[in-house]
């Protein structure tokens, strides 16, 4: 009876060591070691779809994913990994004023770094063994269970998939000789805004003016007029500013007399444009000669080259700075025309006055005086005419011709 007692208690006592044993295999024993393969999901996103980045496993290239794609690639579960994108991809481009512009997509964490990590698992599970055994009865083989700690190590990737995701960056190159010269990439959906001056001057002299007014910004081979841009960045651009040059000369006129004008008074005309001087024709002289009538003539306008006008009112284009003064001249005939009346008429008085103080003046005279003196004129004018008849004579005889 202690024989049979024993053995069953022997089976009994390995029938539960081994069922414990298998319990323990199957629930915490590591994968089969066959298995080192899983599959990786790559996704590219912010990249258009006509466009596709190239990827590289390990450093080796494994193909090319296009943008808003997916793929996936086979990679040994238990040793770390290296995927890598193109860091940039170009995009469209654009020519403006024969000015090309483009976009590009950038992706600055292009490459990603696939972990493993290791993980140790630690179990407490029973363990059997057979020990010899004695009592009263007799000795046998026995089997004492007791519990110890196992531990096992296993591995994983760190993560199961990831995204690229690109950005968009549009080149903005603008063309302003008065300010900002710049070529710059530009992140899409930005803000630009850019201003230019009303007019920029070149040179300032004291005859001469010269500037750049701004006329529009050229964005993209279109005009916008107003001096400030404000742009959302939404694709590349060439900006330019235009400007139109304006040159002004000085215009001085001066006379020694009168009050020369300008039509326009500060005397600044633009390149080509019409200029009118004008000066009084005539003015009064000073003085007595001026309140006898006497006139100051207008001759003619002179520049450093000569003579440019004899008219008073002179038009003319402006090419150049110019300086105009005014020739005149004395016209003193009406005044002297009185003086000389107001000299005979002086004398005249004088001359009668004189004869009237000596009493010669309305004196009745005897009239055979008169007649003695007049018929003694016409006497001697008649001597006077033989004379002269007999002068004439001898002169004709003198030159041989016959005395008439």
């Amino acid at each position: 009876m202690a024989v049979v007692t024993m053995t069953f208690r022997i089976h009994e006592a390995l029938v539960f060591c081994v069922l414990i044993t298998l319990s323990v295999l199957l629930v915490h024993a590591p994968e089969a070691a066959a298995v080192v393969k899983i599959s990786i999901p790559i996704s590219i996103m912010g990249l258009p779809p006509e466009l596709v980045t190239r990827v590289a496993v390990d450093g080796i290239q494994q193909g090319t994913i296009p943008g808003g794609g997916t793929k996936s690639f086979q990679v040994d579960k238990s040793k770390p990994h290296t995927f890598q994108v193109d860091a940039e991809i170009k995009g469209l481009c654009a020519s403006y004023e024969g000015k090309g512009v483009c976009t590009r997509y950038m992706n600055p964490n292009n490459v990603w770094n696939l972990d493993v990590v290791s993980t140790q698992n630690c179990q407490t599970v029973p363990v059997c063994y057979q020990v010899y055994v004695c009592d009263w009865w007799g000795c046998w083989w026995d089997y004492r269970c007791t519990y110890e700690q196992r531990c096992w190590t296993t591995t994983e990737l760190s993560e199961k998939g990831h995204t690229f995701e690109y950005f968009a960056e549009h080149q903005v190159s603008i063309s302003d000789v008065h300010g900002q010269n710049v070529d710059n990439w530009i992140k899409d959906g930005a803000d630009l805004n850019i201003s230019a001056d009303e007019f920029v001057m070149i040179r300032d002299e004291s005859n001469i003016k010269e500037r750049d007014v701004f006329q529009a910004w050229i964005v993209n081979g279109a005009p916008t007029e107003s001096r400030t841009l404000a742009l959302k960045i939404d694709k590349p651009y060439f900006i330019r500013a235009e400007y139109r040059t304006e040159i002004q000369y000085r215009v001085r006129v001066s006379s020694e007399f009168g009050h020369p004008t300008l039509d326009n008074p500060d005397g600044w005309y633009m390149k080509g444009q019409e200029a009118t001087v004008s000066v009084e024709k005539e003015l009064p002289l000073e003085g007595l000669m001026g309140a006898l009538g006497g006139r100051r003539m207008f001759v003619a306008w002179h520049s450093p080259q000569g003579i440019e006008s004899r008219e008073p009112a002179f038009g003319f284009a402006v090419t150049e700075p110019t300086s105009l003064q005014t020739e005149w001249r004395k016209d003193e005939s009406q005044p002297m025309t009185i003086i000389a009346a107001l000299a005979i008429i002086a004398i005249a008085v004088l001359v009668i006055f004189g004869l009237y103080m000596k009493g010669a003046l309305f004196r009745a005279r005897p009239a055979k005086a008169e007649l003695t003196e007049l018929d003694n004129a016409r006497i001697e004018l008649e001597k006077a005419k033989l004379e002269i008849e007999r002068l004439r004579q001898e002169l004709e005889q003198a030159k041989g011709y016959p005395a008439e």
